[in-house]
């Protein structure tokens, strides 16, 4: 800390004479001084340049001491200015009238040198130190301020990692099940298809022994026809042709479900490479059809869209994410609009449900790390707060618009070559 007898000093007083024996003194001592002849030169000088402390008479034409203190102490930029109260008047209510206006000491005229200076030196340190103190706390407060804006940005960061490391295994899993799924489903679907053409072929052989069965004896007719009954003939002819085509139904199912799985996830994709935007949607509707299906109507509004410079399997992530928060909104039945378009250099991605809605006090926190509005273990409150990351780390923005009631709009804008991200964003 400085040397306190640098500190400022103003001194406000009508009569010349003692504004400048108190100059005098507090000069030699080593303070700066200033001078003000009435409570409104004062006012005007303090605003101009603080001072470390303020000496004031009381007595003074048109604004006396006790209004000129009380409008220091009404000013935030000078209430914490220490004042001490120099004055002529010695009765105990002018004392207390000059405490009561804000005053911190007082001291009586005639004054005795060694007394001003010690309560001047005494002051201008207590001031200092709580200036100090109170640049400290801000200097704390600011530095707080920044830690938690690191440590959100952290929590931020970690919650991307932690869903970027849950699509990695995914699609390590996808990968390792279409390794070993695959094979074996194509094992059956051509065995399949092989039975269904010698199903075909015995049941035609079935045909041309017809005729035949009218040529042998009674007896062996007999005998065809309990086997006929025993097995069910016609129910199996007309059966097995169906189980048949289910089969390979079925199997072409899984062969697609392992296709959406891998188109979804991309294991292990990091390059930027131009993608189709509707082919994401479709493999991301894949993936949670499940949900969706029992809950909502999907309703596709496609615009003619180019190619989009992307990381494929982040930007499925984020479609995932608000497909999930639109079927999660929607109560026991709605409808789900996917609309797509492309302007200049951008497209646009809209999901849209008929939904609760979100109330008005959390539409700026829907993006936040870890908020979320349903019960504890429903969500982590990433889902959201990872589809902004991403939609920024591609040069976009994504924004929300909702009615309490009825439903979200969620648009997602994202230009068609891949710049850095935004801050603006």
């Amino acid at each position: 800390m400085n040397n306190i007898e640098n500190g400022g000093i103003v001194i406000v007083d009508d009569n010349p004479n003692n504004l400048q024996v108190l100059s005098n003194i507090l000069q030699k001592a080593g303070f700066k001084v200033r001078q003000a002849l009435s409570g409104e030169i004062a006012l005007r000088a303090i605003a101009a340049s603080p001072p470390d402390l303020i000496l004031l008479d009381i007595r003074m034409p048109e604004m006396d001491g006790y209004e000129t203190c009380r409008r220091l102490k009404a000013d935030p930029e000078t209430q914490d200015i220490p004042v001490v109260f120099i004055s002529a008047l010695t009765e105990t209510n002018d004392k207390l009238a000059a405490f009561s206006s804000g005053g911190v000491d007082y001291v009586s005229k005639p004054f005795q040198t060694d007394e001003v200076l010690a309560r001047v030196r005494a002051h201008v340190n207590l001031y200092r130190v709580r200036r100090e103190l109170r640049d400290r706390d801000e200097n704390l407060r600011q530095s707080l301020a920044e830690l938690e804006t690191a440590h959100a940005r952290l929590k931020e960061m970690s919650s991307q990692l932690l869903q970027s490391e849950k699509m990695t295994s995914i699609g390590q899993l996808a990968a390792g099940v279409a390794h070993e799924i695959n094979n074996p489903i194509g094992f059956i679907k051509s065995n399949l298809g092989t039975l269904k053409k010698y199903i075909d072929n015995l049941l035609q052989l079935l045909e041309a022994y017809g005729p035949l069965e009218a040529a042998t004896t009674t007896e062996l007719r007999q005998q065809v026809e309990e086997e006929k009954q025993k097995v069910d003939l016609e129910f199996m002819r007309e059966d097995v042709v169906g189980l048949i085509a289910e089969s390979i139904e079925g199997a072409g199912r899984v062969q697609r479900i392992v296709q959406v799985l891998r188109d979804f996830s991309h294991p292990g994709e990091s390059e930027w490479r131009e993608a189709d935007v509707h082919a994401g949607l479709e493999s991301t509707l894949g993936v949670v059809w499940n949900e969706i299906k029992h809950k909502a109507e999907v309703v596709r509004d496609y615009g003619e869209l180019p190619l989009v410079e992307c990381l494929p399997s982040q930007l499925n992530q984020v479609f995932l994410n608000l497909l999930m928060n639109a079927v999660q909104a929607i109560g026991e039945r709605g409808q789900i609009t996917l609309r797509t378009r492309h302007e200049n250099d951008w497209v646009s991605i809209v999901v849209s449900d008929t939904g609760s809605g979100i109330a008005p006090e959390n539409r700026k926190r829907v993006f936040d790390p870890f908020f979320t509005t349903k019960p504890v273990g429903k969500s982590t409150g990433l889902g959201l707060s990872v589809a902004y990351g991403i939609v920024r780390k591609h040069g976009g923005r994504i924004d929300l618009d909702s009615e309490l009631g009825k439903g979200s709009i969620f648009t997602v804008r994202l230009p068609v070559h891949h710049i850095e991200e935004q801050a603006a964003c």
